[in-house]
């Protein structure tokens, strides 16, 4: 068995004393994990940094076996996101997401390009966050828990939407969310309407990312035995990282 592909670099563990067991989010295959020999020669090492950008030939004798990577690289963005805070924090929740929670082999060629423009945005730090949270939709939808808010779960209207069920993860209307806004999350305008997205506030990506931030502690982390905290830890940290940049 034999297949070519691009993929975005998760994680690296060593494996034996020259070898490398990584992590890839691929743009056709989905999440997979293979074998590197000499992934830690001067010519390879650079190479596997979280991050980077790989065209990837993975090899096996049975398709189901774990196989081996021989990688190229494709882009180089570590050293680049390395000098920004902001993005670093991004790229290790993207990273640690994926590799906690996507299923290996499934196609997730929507949440590769997103992740790709994601890492690549040189917008400012709302935007990015904005980028961010819109990320954190796609992986909820892909999934299989994505959120309905195309209309109001109680009425059927599509107008007014203000906030969203924490249970059923639907929109609701401001008129029948009457007496029960403080059991809703709020739903930020930049998620109902692209032409908000350009003027987005600080409070606005606040309501973002504890909209988003509710539904993956509510619906990912009962699906495996893993420990999210240290994950939603380092989540939380953007809040404060926002706070004290604005």
């Amino acid at each position: 068995m034999r297949w070519e592909d691009e993929g975005l670099l998760l994680s690296v563990r060593k494996y034996g004393e020259t070898s490398a067991l990584i992590e890839l989010l691929t743009h056709s295959n989905g999440k997979r994990v293979g074998l590197l020999r000499g992934a830690f020669s001067k010519n390879i090492r650079p190479i596997i940094q979280p991050g980077n950008q790989l065209q990837i030939t993975w090899s096996s004798r049975l398709e189901y076996s774990l196989g081996e990577f021989k990688v190229e690289l494709v882009k180089s963005r570590f050293h680049l996101i390395s000098r920004n805070k902001e993005k670093i924090h991004l790229l290790n929740l993207v990273c640690t997401f994926c590799s906690a929670y996507l299923p290996e082999r499934d196609s997730m060629n929507n949440l590769y390009q997103r992740t790709i423009n994601l890492l690549d945005s040189e917008k400012e730090l709302l935007l990015n966050l904005l980028g961010y949270i819109k990320w954190e939709m796609t992986l909820l939808k892909d999934l299989g828990f994505g959120l309905d808010l195309r209309k109001c779960v109680v009425t059927g209207s599509s107008d007014c939407l203000y906030f969203v069920s924490p249970k059923s993860g639907c929109a609701v209307s401001q008129q029948a969310a009457k007496g029960w806004e403080d059991r809703l999350l709020i739903l930020p305008g930049f998620l109902k309407n692209k032409d908000e997205e350009e003027n987005v506030s600080k409070k606005g990506i606040e309501d973002g990312l504890l909209l988003t931030g509710y539904f993956l502690k509510k619906w990912l982390s009962p699906v495996k035995n893993y420990n999210s905290e240290p994950l939603f830890h380092t989540r939380d940290r953007l809040l404060d990282y926002l706070r004290s940049n604005l």
